[in-house]
């Protein structure tokens, strides 16, 4: 168990927490107090991908257990959201679709025994917008509701452009793996 690993853990950990604070919240300390632990976790998953570069601690584990951590956090923050704002629908929608895509698509390569390769910019890129838009609305409720749709837009925009970005990834790992590009095969 590595300390990446660990920090994974605790981001995992953090989402009950959050959900229960951010679902009951009734005053701003609430509210605050919400986007407090979603910031330890959006933090959390920066020190461990630092930490597993940094002292060459990555790990098969660190593998499955970053990204699940990243998409059961994104997950809990739309849903949590999508109850309390009838718009976050949409984008929860989005999400769901666009993850279930991308798990498909990464089944399908892992059952062509074809590696799948570490996170790009793009989709760092997102998850940062991501949480630091999530952060603004949930810490500070904002009660416009054009600026809580134009910050929404904006998310799903960097979502859906962090998609389009993987499609020929996903197609130059295919086509790669089935001419039977030995270095893109897993043993």
């Amino acid at each position: 168990m590595s300390i990446p690993n660990i920090l994974s853990i605790i981001r995992i950990a953090l989402i009950p927490f959050f959900l229960t604070v951010y679902v009951n919240a009734q005053a701003q300390p609430m509210f605050l107090l919400s986007g407090v632990i979603l910031l330890i976790s959006g933090l959390t998953d920066l020190l461990d991908g630092y930490i597993a570069r940094k002292y060459n601690m990555i790990t098969q584990l660190g593998k499955v257990l970053d990204p699940l951590a990243d998409k059961l956090t994104q997950a809990a923050v739309c849903l949590a959201m999508a109850i309390r704002m009838p718009q976050m629908v949409y984008l929860l929608i989005l999400f769901v679709l666009k993850e279930l895509i991308m798990l498909c698509a990464g089944i399908f390569l892992i059952r062509k025994k074809i590696i799948i390769t570490a996170s790009k910019w793009f989709g760092k890129l997102y998850t940062f917008i991501f949480y630091f838009i999530m952060l603004l609305i949930i810490s500070l409720p904002i009660r416009n509701p054009m600026a809580v749709f134009w910050l929404l837009t904006a998310v799903a925009c960097f979502m859906l452009f962090s998609f389009t970005m993987y499609i020929p990834i996903f197609f130059n790992l295919k086509n790669n793996g089935k001419r039977g590009d030995n270095l893109k095969r897993t043993k």
